[in-house]
């Protein structure tokens, strides 16, 4: 196999590939066997077919397209593994000669990773600021958790403020509306202006009717809600002691508890400090470089993030994408396009760290991502299961690529 680059670009090649006679022909006598051991001809058992036979009843373009997409397959594959390009899409082919006897000669364009000149990496460097975290977060988390554990009984009387309340609304001026679920401890405050008033005193199964402000853009306009109570509930909040700790795995509120919460709390904002000063130093180097996208991984980007809305819609907001759309007064590609330039900042980037990591030349080990791939599995309780249905080559590969991004900003300082 020959090749060689004809066009090139910052996110695009075109390379011409040229099979040898000897070797098309090789994949010309595979298509044929394949046929063959498909064939049924009366006097001839299936798979027993003699090839000339098979080679006159065919059409012999039939036999040279199947054995050219063979051929322009493989010989792609091998394109890759020995000029080491980053292809980023699939090839867009175009057969220039193809005839049995004579090499195959095809060009294949392709999208690329562009080649970036970075800024010095001490110019993106950002400082890091230290954590504090306050007793009234301390408190707020232990609410938090009271709520969590609290106790619900069924009651027959009216809702009250502190009563959690379930219940089923629709709006009347839109026509077909469809009804959603929803629940509020009452007295904490709802989206919907009057929701609250309207439900104080209401019963299981009762429905009344309320007029609300609109909540788009146009504030004056009254909307009407029906809402039906599904269940009220009231809420035994448990009282914090040493007692209710126990049930926690602590002994004692002052020493265990909030200590093991600060702690908690304190992490998480170190966490969320780390990925601030990460994206500020990416932002610099971005700022500082000129970077020309590939549409390819902006479109990739894109239905990745349009993907993740719809999935939000249904796992959060309880509603379907369509829904949504009607709610937002959007159509899909509206939405898509507003996600294009959100998009093109997250590929940039993606490009700088992968050029930091191949200017830096920077590797991982085997034994570093056998060793994550450990800390991984050990925060499973069923790791020997999850190890046998894991494809291991998939996450050795992703987990190198993490490590290597790593590596890449500690360079950077953070």
């Amino acid at each position: 196999m020959k090749y060689e680059i004809k066009e090139a670009t910052a996110t695009k090649k075109k390379v011409e590939i040229e099979v040898s006679a000897e070797d098309f022909n090789n994949y010309y006598s595979q298509t044929l066997k394949k046929i063959s051991a498909d064939a049924e001809i009366p006097g001839f058992r299936k798979g027993k077919v003699p090839e000339n036979m098979v080679e006159s009843r065919v059409t012999k373009e039939g036999v040279l397209s199947e054995a050219a997409e063979t051929a322009i397959r493989e010989s792609w594959a091998r394109f890759l593994a020995e000029s080491k390009e980053e292809a980023i899409s699939q090839p867009q082919v175009e057969i220039i000669k193809i005839a049995k006897d004579n090499p195959l000669i095809f060009t294949a364009e392709f999208e690329i990773l562009p080649l970036i000149k970075l800024p010095k990496l001490d110019s993106a460097k950002v400082e890091k600021s230290s954590v504090e975290v306050t007793d009234q977060e301390v408190e707020d988390t232990i609410k938090w958790i009271q709520q969590s554990r609290a106790k619900y009984s069924e009651k027959i009387s009216g809702a009250e403020d502190g009563d959690l309340v379930e219940f089923t609304f629709s709006c009347l001026d839109i026509e077909n509306d469809p009804e959603k679920k929803d629940r509020i401890v009452l007295g904490k405050g709802h989206y919907i202006e009057g929701l609250e008033d309207t439900l104080r005193g209401m019963k299981r199964e009762e429905v009344r009717e309320f007029e609300t402000r609109y909540p788009q853009e146009n504030k004056d306009k009254k909307i009407k809600i029906s809402v039906k109570v599904d269940s009220v509930k009231k809420v035994e909040i448990p009282e914090v002691n040493d007692e209710w700790v126990k049930g926690l795995g602590f002994n004692t509120v002052e020493e265990e508890l909030k200590k093991d919460i600060k702690e908690g709390i304190k992490k998480d904002k170190e966490v969320a400090e780390i990925q601030r000063v990460r994206e500020e130093s990416i932002k610099k180097l971005i700022e500082k470089t000129e970077i020309e996208v590939p549409k390819t991984l902006i479109k990739r980007e894109q239905d990745f993030m349009l993907n993740n809305i719809k999935e939000r819609c249904l796992s959060e907001l309880k509603i379907n994408f369509e829904e949504y759309l009607k709610q937002v007064k959007k159509t899909e590609e509206e939405i898509t396009k507003e996600l294009e330039e959100i998009a093109k900042e997250k590929v940039k980037g993606f490009l700088v760290l992968h050029q930091i990591v191949k200017d830096e030349k920077i590797e991982v080990t085997e034994e570093e991502i056998s060793q994550k791939i450990e800390e991984m599995l050990n925060q499973y309780p069923n790791k020997e299961e999850i190890k046998k249905t894991m494809d291991e080559v998939q996450v050795r590969l992703y987990i190198e690529d993490e490590l290597k991004r790593e590596k890449a900003f500690n360079l950077l300082g953070c």
